[in-house]
């Protein structure tokens, strides 16, 4: 109601602690969260890596966008951006009830907002590690689509044939695990193992009223 003042709310603590936590100054890590992220500065400007954000809601496309910059800067990416990307807008026109007759229509809109961050300089099993800790820890509602490039030497088919090389070998290794194997045990093997002092033992047979070979 008009004229009524409520009661203040005594300190929870006396003037001169209120004082000094003021003064306080915050740990540089929770300091850096109110501040712009910080950026490596790149060195040739190559570009290693493109990473486009998309969501319908602004508030959560601008905060995985800060995330992502703060990730890059501790691997030591130079990153730019985020850089707004042109809005897409999609609108579809539906009857409004099911009836045959289309007497009334409505409207849906939806609005997708985008932002581009790139990378700059960046050796590619980094740029592996830092799309993949962003998609371990995404944020919802955003979604996410990166073009990487990779520059290699040019004698590229004697690169291939050593990955390939490589890729046969741990083949090899899976293959080795289907179809009939020649290392496989046999049934001479199984009757040995059964007639084995050791499994008689765990089964119990070796104990005074052990009922191993005895027959009713």
């Amino acid at each position: 109601a008009r004229g009524v003042t409520l009661p203040a709310r005594e300190p929870f603590f006396s003037p001169e602690i209120q004082r000094e936590l003021e003064a306080l100054r915050l740990p540089r890590s929770i300091h850096l969260n109110y501040l712009k992220p910080l950026k490596r500065t790149p060195t040739h400007g190559v570009p290693a890596a493109d990473l486009q954000l998309r969501s319908y809601s602004v508030r959560n496309l601008e905060f995985f966008a800060d995330f992502a910059l703060r990730a890059a800067y501790y691997l030591n990416l130079p990153a730019k951006g985020p850089v707004p990307l042109p809005k897409i807008t999609e609108r579809w026109t539906v009857p409004r009830s099911n009836f045959v007759h289309k007497k009334s229509q409505e409207n849906f809109e939806r609005i997708t907002l985008r932002r581009l961050i790139q990378i700059q300089d960046g050796h590619p099993e980094v740029v592996q590690i830092w799309l993949g800790f962003l998609q371990k820890y995404a944020y919802y509602g955003v979604g996410m689509k990166a073009n990487v490039w990779e520059y290699s030497s040019l004698d590229v088919s004697k690169e291939m044939d050593e990955q390939a090389e490589k890729a046969k070998a741990s083949i090899d290794e899976r293959l080795k695990l289907f179809g009939r194997r020649s290392d496989r045990i046999n049934d001479a093997d199984v009757d040995g193992m059964i007639h084995d002092n050791i499994f008689k033992g765990a089964s119990g047979s070796l104990a005074p009223m052990g009922t191993y070979g005895k027959s009713n």
